[in-house]
Parts: C-alpha cells; sequence; structure tokens
C-alpha cells in the first residue's frame, strides 16, 4: 500500500507542475489539447494526479508551454526511476497502445493498416496498378459523370485524411470507369481520378505506376479542356520529375505549365486557381533543388495571391505556408522555415494529410536547425495526426538522421518512433 500511495504522490507532483504552468501561460485544457493531440480529458486526469503519464507526454506539453524543461524535469524526479515496459502502469506498450488509439480516432483507423506492414501496402499498389493495365480490354461506360462524381468526392475525403489503403481500393473500383468515358465533362473526372491515382501511389512509394497513371491524367485532361484537371495533372508530372531527381525538368514543366494556364484564369473557378497555385508550389520546391531561388520565391508569391482566388478548397489554408517551409528547408535556412511555420494555426489546416505535412517539414527544419528535441516532439505529434505520413521515405530519412545523431538520446519517444516505422541503424 505505501508503494502505491507513493506512486500517486508523484502523480500528483507532476500533475500540479502541469497545471502551474498551463495556467501561468493562460492556456486551457482545450488549446493544450490542441497542441499537443493529448484528449482534454486525459489532460484533466493527469492534472489531477489520476493517470500516469508517459515521458512523451512531458516533452509535449513542455515544448507546447516553453516551460525550457521543467516539466521534462518533473516527471524524471516523479517516474524515471520506477519505470518499466510492462503491466498496465506504463512502459513502451502503453505507449504504443495510447499511439494507435489516438491515431485511430484522428485518422480513421490507417495507423493500424501502415504500421510496419508492408504487404498491405504492396497488394494495394498491385490493385491500382491492375486497374491501370487491365489484362482485358475495359468495355465502354454508358454516361457514368454522376455516380463517377460522387464516388471521386468520397475518394477525395479519404485522401485528405490520409486513408491511402482503403482509398486504393476505392479507386481500383474507379479507374476501369474512367477510360471509358467520352464527354468533356466526364473525361474532367475521369482526370481527377487520375491525378488521386497518382497522388496516392506517390504516398505509397510506387513511382513507376505513378509515371502510368500521370501520364493519362494528362491527356484526359487535355482533351477535357478544363482547366482545374489540366493543373492538377501537371502538377503531378513536376512531382514525379522532382522525385526522379530531374529538377531541372520539373522547374521547366512547371514554368511552361503556369505560363500555358495563366491567360486562362481571368474568369476562372476558385477550383481551377487552387490548381494553379498547387501547381506552383511544387515547381517552386524544384526550382530550390537547383539554387535558383529567384524562380522559387517567385512561384511561391504568385501561389500565394493564387491562394487568395481559392480559400478552402485545393489550395487551401496552410498549403503555401508548408512549400514556403520545404523551400527554406532545401535553401538550407531553417530558421526561416520555422518563421513560416509559426505563421500557421496547425489546427486550422484544414485536411489531416496537409496538418501531417506541416509536422513532419518541422521536423525536417528542427533537424536541419540541431535541435533534435524539437525535430522529435514534431515527428511523435505528427504521428498522432497522420500516422501514414511518418511513414514516408522522406520522414523516415529524418528519423534515420535523428537515430544516428544521437542513438542514445533521453527523449523516449525517439527510439519508439524508429521502431514503429521500421527505421533501424
Amino acid at each position: 500500500m505505501q508503494a502505491t500511495g507513493q506512486r500517486i504522490e508523484a502523480t500528483v507532483r507532476f500533475g500540479e507542475a502541469l497545471r502551474k504552468s498551463r495556467e501561468r501561460q493562460k492556456v486551457s485544457l482545450n488549446t493544450l489539447h490542441e497542441l499537443t493531440f493529448f484528449s482534454k480529458s486525459y489532460l484533466s486526469r493527469v492534472e489531477r494526479g489520476e493517470r500516469n503519464p508517459e515521458r512523451v507526454l512531458a516533452e509535449l506539453v513542455d515544448e507546447a508551454l516553453g516551460a525550457n524543461g521543467r516539466l521534462i524535469r518533473a516527471w524524471d524526479s516523479d517516474y524515471a526511476s520506477n519505470r518499466t515496459i510492462v503491466g498496465s502502469s506504463g512502459g513502451e506498450a502503453t505507449k504504443r497502445r495510447e499511439f494507435i488509439t489516438s491515431a485511430a480516432l484522428l485518422a480513421g483507423g490507417a495507423f493500424d493498416d501502415l504500421a510496419g506492414q508492408p504487404e498491405p501496402s504492396t497488394a494495394a499498389v498491385a490493385r491500382l496498378r491492375d486497374a491501370l493495365i487491365p489484362t482485358t480490354p475495359t468495355s465502354q461506360a454508358a454516361s457514368p459523370a454522376a455516380s463517377l462524381s460522387r464516388s471521386l468526392i468520397r475518394a477525395q475525403r479519404d485522401f485528405a485524411a490520409a486513408r491511402y489503403l482503403p482509398l486504393a481500393d476505392e479507386l481500383a473500383a474507379l479507374l476501369p470507369v474512367a477510360s471509358a468515358v467520352s464527354t468533356p465533362a466526364d473525361m474532367a473526372t475521369a482526370a481527377r481520378i487520375y491525378h488521386l491515382t497518382t497522388r496516392t501511389l506517390i504516398k505509397l512509394s510506387a513511382s513507376p505506376y505513378a509515371w502510368i497513371s500521370a501520364h493519362k491524367g494528362v491527356e484526359v485532361a487535355q482533351a477535357s479542356s478544363d482547366l482545374q484537371a489540366i493543373g492538377e495533372c501537371r502538377r503531378d508530372l513536376i512531382s514525379l520529375f522532382h522525385r526522379a531527381a530531374e529538377y531541372r525538368k520539373a522547374r521547366d514543366v512547371a514554368i511552361s505549365a503556369a505560363e500555358s494556364l495563366r491567360p486562362q484564369l481571368a474568369d476562372a473557378t476558385p477550383h481551377a486557381w487552387g490548381a494553379y497555385g498547387a501547381l506552383l508550389s511544387t515547381g517552386a520546391i524544384a526550382a530550390a533543388r537547383l539554387e535558383d531561388r529567384h524562380s522559387a520565391l517567385d512561384m511561391l508569391t504568385e501561389a500565394d495571391e493564387a491562394a487568395h482566388h481559392a480559400p478552402n478548397l485545393t489550395l487551401g489554408y496552410g498549403h503555401v505556408p508548408i512549400y514556403k517551409m520545404g523551400v527554406s528547408i532545401v535553401l538550407g535556412d531553417a530558421g526561416t522555415a520555422i518563421e513560416h511555420a509559426k505563421a500557421v494555426i496547425p489546427n486550422q489546416i484544414p485536411t489531416l494529410e496537409r496538418r501531417g505535412s506541416y509536422y513532419t517539414g518541422i521536423a525536417e527544419a528542427y533537424a536541419l536547425w540541431g535541435k533534435t528535441d524539437r525535430a522529435i516532439r514534431a515527428l511523435l505529434i505528427a504521428e498522432k495526426i497522420a500516422p501514414s505520413e511518418v511513414r514516408r521515405s522522406g520522414t523516415r530519412q529524418v528519423i534515420t538522421e535523428l537515430l544516428r545523431r544521437d542513438p542514445h538520446s533521453k527523449l523516449s519517444g525517439l527510439r519508439g518512433l524508429a521502431r514503429r516505422v521500421g527505421v533501424t541503424l
């Protein structure tokens, strides 16, 4: 009984320190939830001494409240010497369950499908491949526009929520219909399906098949004369050239596509403006890779203007600042990247996919800056929001670099995160 009493007393000490720091900074529990993505009820129970928190919580609230390590030291003082990895009292097993539970609530269960299991991803890619390259001719479908549009909306929602594996099944069913369209309106919808397929294949690290989808998308988009479809599918080509390290080609395709679309934008729809701005943002990254700072910044300036014509649509809140962060990172200016990040209110970013990208971008900037602890905290938040984003190759490289730089890091989250995404040294 004495040990139990001591444990409760220790919990209360950390909880009181958290509550006092939060109240000193005039931060509500709801705001702290938005900053750390731990639930408000969980945070409240920690403050009252009713839950034994993991160290990752101490790391995140210390950063969020600007406690300069005080809350981490309080947690270490209360728990570090007695922490175990078994049972219900805590440790890595509990942390993993908490991450899975939180991520499933936030991202619709994508964590369960992707955590350390390459087979589902491989099978999803195979289904998309077979739909793109059928073994038998596709039968012609009569006027599929209405049902195709409704299905596309559902698929776009899954992409926005970073649910890439169920999305692959939806797209595999839509692609045969998309290949059979004939009217301009149907072609515009079909081009968006190819666009979404390309983006999904990129997320699943299947660039060879993404090239096939992108090529078909460009052909159908051009035939439809739909500015949004043309912009989206041209952007896919830019992304793929960039991933192939063909940066000059990516930049030049972006410049050429922008020049052809610009004269037609005067009466364009907000969606078309959004596709135009997204195209320029992607081209800016390629220009930065070439150390063409002038072109990169010009493209971002124009993308910013396009965003004013496309609020909360293709170029929703946070899109251009995230690309500004990316350009700054490529140009080696981590401090500027963080300044761009500070201009964004992450909870207002409309999709989990983009919100996850925001935090992985912050992690990359802090890693470049040499601030390992802050990089890890950003990655842990990204995992809670959109777990599949943390498993992408670029983010895995950041995790690998952080492990290499500090293989014995006392930040418990780094080693646990590396295990969950399959990164080893």
